[in-house]
Order: C-alpha cells, then structure tokens, then sequence
C-alpha cells in the first residue's frame, strides 16, 4: 500500500497551490468544440496535434478537402494519424475534387508521415454528409476548424443550411482576406466568396508577412520534451524526410499552426472587422510572432494535471511508495502514460488492496475514453462484471478511468448469470464494448488457481501472492491490446 506520507503530501502540495495558483472551480469538460477541415499539408498536421492532444478542445470529427493532397488521399492520411494516436473513435470524412492543376507541394506532402496507411479504411463518407450528421446531433454549438478549402462547408450550407445556426463561428487560415489570395482560397475560390458573404461568423488567421515564424530545429528540440504522443509525432514527422531538409528555411513557417493559437491566446493577434461576420486576425508584431513557439509548447502540454479536480500535478517520487510498487513506477508511466498511473493509484486506494480486476478495469475505461478522445466524466458505462468479487472488482478502475461513478449515475452493473470483464460505452449516442481477450483473463484465471493451490483461499500469503500478480499485471499489460473492441450500431 502507499504510505500514508503521500497523503501528507497531498495535503501540503494542495495548499501550495492554492497560494500559487487562482482557486478555480471547472467541470473538466472542453472549451472548444470543433469540426477540423484539412487539406493534409505539414502544417495541418501540427495543427491537429495540437487540437487532439489538448484537453480542452473535443475534436468531433476532421475532414478532408483538395489542396496540399486529394481529398481521398488526405482522409486516409487523417485516418492513420488518429488510429496512431488510438482515437479511431473520431469520423473522418472525404471532400470533392476541386483542384485542376495539383500545387507545386502536392509531391512533399504525399511524402510526409501521418501514420500507417496500410491498416485504415480505403473508403470514408463525404465530408459534407458527415459535417451535418455530426452537426446534428451536437448539443454546443461548434467551431468550425478551416485549414485548407472552403468546399465542404459551402456544401454543407447547400445541402442543410439551416445547419449554419449550430457554428458558432468559421476559423479559416488563409494568406490574405483584403484582396483575396493564397493557397486555401485558390483551392475553391467560388466556395470562400459564398461562405464570407454567407453571413457565418469567420475569423481569418493569417501570419504577419514581416514578422514569419519559422519552423526549425531548436523548436523541434524543445517539443521533443513534452510528454505524450502528440509532440512526439510533430517532432518525428519533422525529422524525416522531405520535412527534415526545409527546417529553418522560408519553406517551413508557421501558418495554419496560428489558426489553434488564435482559439488559444487571440492577444497575439491584431483584429479587425471587416464586415459585419468577417474579421481578419494577424500576429500583431514581432514581439507576437516571438511568442509564437512558447504558445504551441503551451497548447500540447495543456492544463497541468487536467484530469485533476483537487491537486495540482500528481506525485511520482518513489518514496512515497511502498517498496513493492517502486520497481515499476518508472516502467509503468513509461510504457502506458501518467493517466493510466493517476487513475491506478486512486483505484486501488479506493478498492482497498491492489486487485487484479481493479486494475484492468483502469485500464479498460481509459481504452474506452482514447477511443472518443474524451476526458473524464463524459462518458457512459454498462459493466458485466456483476456485483461478486473478485470480477467486480472490475467497477472500481472502470469509475475511476472513466468518471463515470454511480454518484454521477453515468454508470451500471448489469444483473447477468456470467460475470465476466467486459463493458459498454456510450458517448454522444455512439457505443462500443471492451472485453478482455479470452488469453488474458485464462492467464488470470490460471494464476489465481495457482496461488489457491499454494497458499489457500484467502489467506494472508494468497493476498500478498494477488499483490504481486497486480504489480504485474499493471506493468506488463497493454490497454491496446489486452481488449477486443467492438463498434455497436
């Protein structure tokens, strides 16, 4: 068990930082709900890095439009990017041909490294379908994340312009609004013009052409210390080629990369209207344009400890731990992130000793919330591990991994004649069921027989016996691949 030091802990690291920091009371919930439109160039993919791995922002599904790749080719390069990063849960949509004449970096960016290609689905509905279906059924209204073309949204409002009351506004990169001109408008130019003229509320974001921000190798080496999947695949897409060789070179600024800073910190741009819904946002100077890099490495590291309600931060040093757990702190957040770790630790203090089915459940719930991209207490629960231990023990890591606690009433225990570690989730009507491989609960199975057999039921040797499986079990095994997942209609 952990020792009782690290709640003296907890108590003095609380007080420390509500001297340092203004007492804030949030919900957990995002900020920014948005709809990502992409053309697929490099700095798209920074871009969407950046909105995924940041928990106040909930990505409801990205499209792809013609630019830097086709439509079809840019989706299944989308598709490899989320199923990298294990969020196959969010929708990729296709858009429609609009570009005659390929740009000149079409062949760069079809180059470039979104992920496995291989192991994605070869056809995704049309965009504008898609955008309306996820419009929808959305309760917030949305932000609607441009960084390429304006055709799915023009297609959207002509298929279901009623649709335009659920966007809150249009964020739109382009390279200049008074007169019209760059790469995104030349994609579509009839689409920009309809859409600005559409009476939507559209901020154009566009860099400040004496002020550029380049993209170079001391910035790559500063993300490069951000923990997570998120820079890690900025940092190494950018250090192959063909990126690798336009590092620090006009070939390689920030563009669409500003259109997330100017959901996230709008003090760096000078505004200004230029009609009643549209305003154009460009860095305001080169004190702005200095910030820039500090301001990407704050939108990927997100809040400290968001996941966090009462604490800031979550303590790690190994002695605050019994002995037994050392050996695999390191390991353990290494291999399956501090998430997993947070929500282990509260789980097993909650159930009472370290337990085997406790702890995958831990690691289920957190499976199930990667797979919609979504923070705690969002989601919705229905668990088959019955009401008898030890496979109930299942319930416990499922709240804790999930938020979804029975004070919330987001979860429950279905009365079944065959208890077993399996559980669906539903968020925003969509469901799917984990369920523990059949090898892995017969290991867990056989191990436990083993120690009955040694030791007796319940005996003080059994539990220390269930104390080191635990350890190991919470070490060794990988929530990607311990389950099978299943997408329910």
């Amino acid at each position: 068990m952990i020792r009782s030091s690290l709640f003296r802990l907890f108590v003095a690291a609380l007080s420390l930082g509500l001297s340092m920091f203004p007492a804030q009371a949030h919900s957990g919930k995002a900020r920014f709900h948005v709809i990502v439109d992409t053309d697929c160039a490099a700095d798209d993919l920074r871009a969407l890095c950046m909105l995924l791995g940041n928990r106040e922002v909930e990505v409801l599904a990205v499209v792809s439009s013609d630019g830097a790749l086709p439509p079809c080719e840019g989706a299944r390069k989308i598709a490899a990017l989320l199923r990298g990063f294990y969020h196959e849960g969010i929708p990729v949509g296709a858009g429609r041909p609009t570009c005659p004449v390929a740009p000149l970096w079409r062949e760069r960016s079809q180059a470039v490294n979104w992920g496995d290609t291989t192991r994605v689905a070869a056809d995704f509905p049309p965009a504008a379908e898609l955008v309306a279906q996820v419009l929808g059924g959305e309760e917030e209204r949305v932000v609607y994340v441009a960084l390429g073309a304006l055709t799915n949204l023009y297609d959207l409002l002509q298929r279901a312009p009623e649709l335009g009351d659920r966007i809150e506004r249009v964020v739109w990169y382009n390279t200049s609004c008074q007169p019209l001109a760059g790469a995104n408008y030349d994609a579509d130019c009839d689409a920009a013009r309809r859409i600005l003229d559409s009476g939507l509320a559209v901020d154009v974001v566009s860099a400040h052409p004496g002020c550029s921000v380049r993209i170079d190798q001391p910035l790559l080496d500063t993300l490069a210390t951000i923990p997570g999947p998120y820079a890690s695949r900025i940092v190494d897409t950018h250090s192959q080629p063909p990126l690798v060789a336009s590092l620090g070179s006009r070939h390689m600024e920030a563009w669409d990369d500003l259109v997330v800073l100017s959901l996230f910190a709008p003090e760096l741009f000078s505004w200004r209207t230029v009609c009643d819904n549209v305003r154009i946002g460009t860095l305001a100077d080169e004190a702005s344009a200095q910030q820039v890099p500090d301001q990407i490495m704050a939108v990927l590291r997100g809040k400290p400890d968001s996941e966090s309600r009462v604490f800031y931060g979550f303590p790690c040093s190994a002695s605050l731990y019994a002995a037994d757990v050392v050996p695999i702190i390191d390991t353990a957040i290494l291999r399956h992130g501090l998430s997993e770790w947070r929500a282990g630790v509260l789980t097993n203090e909650l159930h009472g000793h370290l337990g085997i089915y406790a702890t995958i459940g831990v690691k289920m719930g957190l499976r199930a919330r990667e797979w919609f991209n979504i923070g705690v207490d969002d989601i919705r629960v229905v668990s088959y591990a019955g009401l008898l231990p030890p496979v109930s023990c299942l319930n416990d890591g499922l709240q804790v991994g999930t938020g979804a606690t029975v004070g919330h009433g987001l979860i429950r225990v279905e009365a079944c004649d065959d208890p077993r570690p399996e559980a669906r989730f539903t968020f925003k009507d969509r469901t799917i069921r984990l369920t523990l491989k059949p090898e892995y609960a017969r290991r867990i199975r056989d191990d436990v027989r083993l120690g009955i057999r040694r030791y007796g039921n319940l005996t003080e040797p059994y539990w220390q016996y269930v104390r080191d499986l635990a350890l190991r079990y919470w070490r060794d095994f990988d929530r990607h691949e311990i389950f099978d997942l299943c997408v329910e209609p």
